[in-house]
């Protein structure tokens, strides 16, 4: 986990996911509205904080709610976990083909 001094925090990632298709995409949740998709943070950061941009994933709406724990779903935490972490990497993959992240040598 980073320290509080060395979160990532990037306007450009947290714009470009606005539009965007979810890549959490819960069964029975998401609505798969692009026009409600932000970049979402993995759980963790502690009442009222969130991760550094790094630990995100583009996530619709009801998607988020769910990671955020505002919504319940029929999945475990386990589960609803896995669903972001796929996204995350999804994601990742995304930013990385639109020249929004790079991978150094």
């Amino acid at each position: 986990m980073l320290l509080k001094d060395q979160k990532f925090v990037s306007k450009k990632i947290r714009n470009f996911a606005k539009g965007q298709s979810c890549s959490i995409r819960i069964p029975g949740v998401c609505s798969g509205n692009p026009e409600q998709t932000v970049w979402c943070h993995a759980s963790g950061g502690g009442m009222g904080a969130k991760q550094s941009d790094e630990c995100g994933a583009f996530g619709c709406y009801p998607c988020h709610s769910v990671i955020d724990g505002h919504t319940k779903s029929d999945f475990s935490p386990m589960e609803v976990e896995l669903f972001f972490w796929h996204g995350h990497a999804e994601s990742l993959k995304t930013l990385r083909q639109n020249k929004l992240i790079t991978l150094g040598a």
